[in-house]
């Protein structure tokens, strides 16, 4: 392993995950990597999946018995790891190689660059593989190899409180950065003592939120190739976002706010006029729909005339090589990427598919239909590029601190910036 790679892997351990939200690890087998078609075939693997809601231990708990039935003398051994530890925890087991089987995550590229992965091809048949949307697929390779099983995903924009908007004279949600400041001020001069947008540029998803608003001022992280984190637009998107919260228009600290303890419930307190949210989440919704928020959905108003997009977040499984468990390993991801077994964890989670066949079956309820077809239209994160792991790292613990007074988002940009040019 090369320098750069060991520096990459002993990173992430500052790197914490999405909830959608946008939000695992039992006892098990040997560590060690080698190629797992070698070698007598273990009879147990290692499970290591991220909490996203109270549903998924049950969910696991079910399915893997259902698959130990169906194949006697197997064993499939469960931890679930909520998000704000995943990443520190797969961290340790890496360094130690104690390898999982195999890991949800929402990082891969840097264990595929390390050789610690399986092909796609390697651990799910032909018609698994085929099965995923290509979009999902792509963002699932790294060096034009796949490697990452598309497990989830989410689809991200913005949300509004109709009431709050009709209150300030508004019938319809803002559609330009001009706009936005001009609906903020007067939500702001309600009496109600509303936050005009609720921001989170916290530890927890502030680099999502910012990766949103940078594409809504006609930029991203990497254009034509190159990394441009420190461009003039998304210094430019940092700079606005510091002065909507300069001028009172989010609420208090929002560097340091994240979503789930924070500006999520602002929203569904009748608090927030507009918040960064997924599109059909429980995490977010339950509370929202509980407290009877009358909302609709928007994509992030745009500058320069920016085509509107939403944010697609996409998590995934992914396999470790390791002597003697590939057998296994492909007959429990075939077993979980059958369309009814994978459609009734989405619906657990309510998350959306990365499948044809899971999308097929979703759009059948009326609800979540539109949502699915917003998948093709979302902008993704570059998660296939080995660097984003420490680049999203850095984000979580220094990205919030751009918008304190006295901060020069430039210097955190370019900081930024230097990772990706010394990747």
């Amino acid at each position: 392993m090369t320098p750069t790679r060991r520096r990459r892997l002993g990173g992430l351990a500052a790197f914490t995950g999405l909830v959608l939200a946008l939000t695992a690890c039992g006892g098990g087998s040997d560590g060690g990597s080698g190629g797992g078609s070698d070698g007598a075939g273990q009879n147990s693997i290692k499970l290591v999946v991220a909490q996203y809601t109270e549903g998924t231990r049950p969910y696991w708990d079910e399915l893997i018995a259902s698959f130990e039935a169906g194949h006697p003398g197997k064993n499939v051994e469960l931890q679930v790891i909520d998000w704000g530890n995943l990443q520190s925890q797969v961290n340790t087991m890496v360094q130690t190689k104690q390898f999982p089987d195999i890991l949800n995550g929402n990082v891969f590229a840097d264990y595929a660059e390390a050789g610690l992965l399986y092909r796609a091809e390697e651990v799910v048949s032909k018609e698994v593989l085929s099965d995923f949307l290509p979009s999902f697929a792509e963002n699932a390779s790294y060096d034009r190899v796949q490697y990452g099983l598309p497990f989830v995903a989410t689809v991200n924009g913005m949300y509004y409180n109709k009431k709050i908007l009709k209150e300030a004279g508004l019938d319809k949600p803002p559609a330009t950065w001009d706009e936005l400041r001009a609906a903020a001020k007067a939500i702001k001069a309600l009496p109600g003592g509303y936050v005009p947008y609720a921001l989170a540029l916290g530890a927890e998803a502030g680099g999502y939120e910012f990766g949103a608003w940078l594409r809504a001022d006609g930029a991203d992280w990497r254009t034509d190739g190159k990394w441009t984190v420190n461009g003039e637009r998304a210094v430019e998107t940092l700079q606005f976002l510091k002065s909507l919260a300069a001028d009172g228009y989010t609420q208090p600290n929002p560097g340091q706010t994240n979503r789930p303890d924070g500006t999520w419930p602002l929203f569904a307190q009748g608090k927030a006029a507009m918040v960064y949210a997924s599109f059909g989440t429980r995490a977010f919704l339950e509370q929202v729909d509980k407290a009877g928020i009358e909302y609709g959905t928007a994509p992030f108003p745009t500058n320069h005339g920016a085509e509107p997009a939403t944010h697609g977040i996409q998590d995934y499984l992914m396999a470790f090589k390791k002597d003697g468990n590939q057998q296994l390993v492909r007959e429990f991801l075939d077993y979980f990427y059958q369309a009814d077994n994978y459609t009734k964890y989405l619906k657990v989670e309510g998350l959306l598919p990365t499948t044809a066949s899971a999308s097929a079956l979703m759009r059948q309820d009326p609800k979540v239909s539109p949502i699915v077809d917003m998948v093709a239209k979302a902008r993704f994160d570059p998660t296939s590029e080995p660097v984003w792991a420490e680049l999203r790292g850095t984000l979580a613990a220094e990205l919030g601190g751009a918008l304190a007074p006295g901060s020069d988002p430039r210097a955190v940009l370019t900081k930024f910036q230097q990772i990706t040019d010394h990747s």
